[in-house]
């Protein structure tokens, strides 16, 4: 019996520890490892907190000025799986995702109302990124185009974001001096004159690769001071833009023309574009005057537009009227039309005796206009159409 008992002692001291190979392996194919997660997303003014409940590490970047994404390794987004809708800090939505292959990731997508910059900061299981509103920030679709380049062209005095993802402390938002370099820090002093945004991240990862292991730079531009175009000639208002006008977007000329203000003394048959050193062929008359939009190009860095003053084409209006003075010229303008822009008729004067001096070649003709005709009798075919640089003289009928 006791010699039994043995036996089963002993099978029983062989079996046990491979009983406990089989529950280890099989224990670790069942064990179930706690992941950090989400504990808190809270929206404040001007900035945003993530918590999750242990230590994490985390990769942040920013699409475009209205829009940034988290990406959090190895942590659950827990009960934040819903679609988030705000009005504060000027987040309008967050968007939390999740994917479990090839390993477990939170994803956040952040978007804002207006253009802004995006400054991360990890602090106490805490990740906070403070939003700052940008008024100057231009869109992408509005950032305008050099010519013969694909995207914009930096310029001086151009404002750029540069953001390296997963290194907030290299975030810098910086101006283009006028020898066309920027300062970023590790990179230093970095030629941005001349290349496009996609060209100076190209530039700086290469650059930051000696520092930075697999850096992701962003370039943003967020204010186009560069993009300038050249306004000069009599036929704009002193009271109007000229000279260098700096443009914020794609504009085209009808655009640029509406914020001259008043063209009513500019020669639109004489008006031109140059561009690098070439005129271009476009016809402001039929723009401006006959709503022609296939003349409203596009403009560009460096354009010149030359609007002469029209004076010798306006309409002379003199003798007796209320206010002799220079009209406009205006296409079907009539001798009683150009009259009554002058004022009108003094008391004194003969209605039925006015003259309309016109220069054809180097002859002077003076055609006689009667308007009582006009006014009384209604024969406005004898109402005289005017041509560009005529002369009115209305004479008095006080004899």
């Amino acid at each position: 019996m006791k010699k039994r008992t043995y036996l089963t002692f002993l099978v029983a001291i062989l079996i046990f520890p491979l009983g406990c190979v089989a529950v280890s392996d099989t224990g670790k194919s069942l064990e179930v490892r706690e992941v950090p997660l989400i504990t808190g997303i809270d929206i404040q003014d001007y900035e945003l907190r993530i918590t999750v409940n242990k230590p994490f590490s985390s990769m942040f970047r920013s699409i475009d000025p209205n829009k940034a994404v988290v990406e959090l390794p190895d942590v659950s987004i827990g009960a934040f799986n819903n679609r988030i809708v705000s009005n504060k800090a000027g987040i309008t939505e967050i968007i939390p995702s999740q994917t479990e292959s090839p390993s477990l990731m939170a994803r956040l997508d952040i978007s804002v109302q207006t253009p802004a910059i995006f400054s991360p900061e990890y602090r106490d299981n805490t990740l906070i990124i403070r939003i700052k509103k940008l008024e100057s920030a231009v869109p992408l679709s509005d950032v305008p185009a050099g010519e013969g380049h694909e995207g914009y062209i930096i310029g001086d005095e151009d404002v750029l974001q540069i953001s390296v993802w997963g290194s907030p402390e290299l975030t810098v938002q910086v101006p283009v001096r006028p020898d066309g370099r920027i300062s970023v820090p590790l990179a230093g002093d970095v030629k941005a004159a001349g290349l496009t945004p996609q060209e100076l991240k190209a530039f700086l990862e290469k650059e930051l690769t000696k520092y930075v292991k697999a850096p992701t730079v962003s370039v943003v531009v967020t204010a186009v001071n560069s993009f300038k175009v050249f306004v000069l000639g009599e036929g704009i208002s002193r009271s109007a833009a000229s000279g260098a006008i700096t443009l914020r977007r794609n504009t085209k000329l009808l655009q640029l023309l509406a914020q001259l203000g008043s063209l009513q003394n500019v020669d639109l048959n004489n008006s031109f574009i140059l561009r690098n050193g070439q005129k271009l062929n476009v016809d402001f008359y039929k723009l401006a005057v006959k709503g022609d939009i296939s003349q409203d190009i596009q403009l560009r860095p460096n354009d010149e537009i030359f609007l002469p003053d029209n004076f010798e084409k306006r309409i002379m209006v003199m003798g007796a009227v209320r206010t002799p003075s220079a009209v406009p010229y205006r296409e079907g303008m009539t001798t009683l039309d150009a009259i009554l822009s002058a004022g009108g008729f003094t008391e004194f004067a003969n209605p039925n005796d006015v003259l309309v001096a016109r220069k054809e070649g180097n002859e002077v003709k003076n055609i006689e206009v009667k308007l009582n005709d006009v006014l009384k009798r209604g024969q406005i075919d004898k109402d005289l159409p005017l041509r560009p640089g005529d002369r009115i003289i209305v004479k008095t009928g006080i004899f």
